[in-house]
């Protein structure tokens, strides 16, 4: 018998390999980890173990809307702040107000896809 401790370094070795299947290769880590905890929540009220399929397509049914709405607010959040910061520190070295639209393309063009990278790593971006 298990200890709750190897109960849930199981279910933590579990989880990371169900990360990395192919079913999930489409989704962002973020949106991963919210079908991981579907899936939790959907084998509670079924009172079984949830496949990966059955999980992915009570997902796409429907339940991943109100996510994809909320994560596309947050991470929308989140990139503004970054460019309002990004623009700060341009000004601060230019010595005047470089604009908002100069700052975001140099942000988008310079920094956006390693943001993005970081960004989907993080427990804020999504479940």
């Amino acid at each position: 018998m298990e200890n709750p401790g190897q109960q849930a370094e199981s279910h933590q070795s579990h989880d990371s390999h169900l990360m990395s299947h192919s079913l999930l290769a489409k989704y962002w880590p973020s949106e991963r980890r919210a079908i991981l905890v579907h899936r939790f929540f959907l084998s509670i009220s079924l009172d079984r173990q949830a496949p990966l399929e059955e999980t992915l397509r009570s997902w796409e049914s429907g339940v991943c809307i109100p996510w994809r709405r909320d994560k596309m607010r947050r991470d929308s959040q989140q990139q503004l702040k970054q460019i309002e910061e990004h623009k700060y520190h341009m000004s601060q070295k230019a010595g005047h107000d470089v604009g908002w639209e100069v700052a975001a393309t140099e942000w988008v063009e310079h920094h956006a896809a390693a943001w993005r990278e970081w960004w989907e790593t993080q427990p804020e971006s999504g479940a």
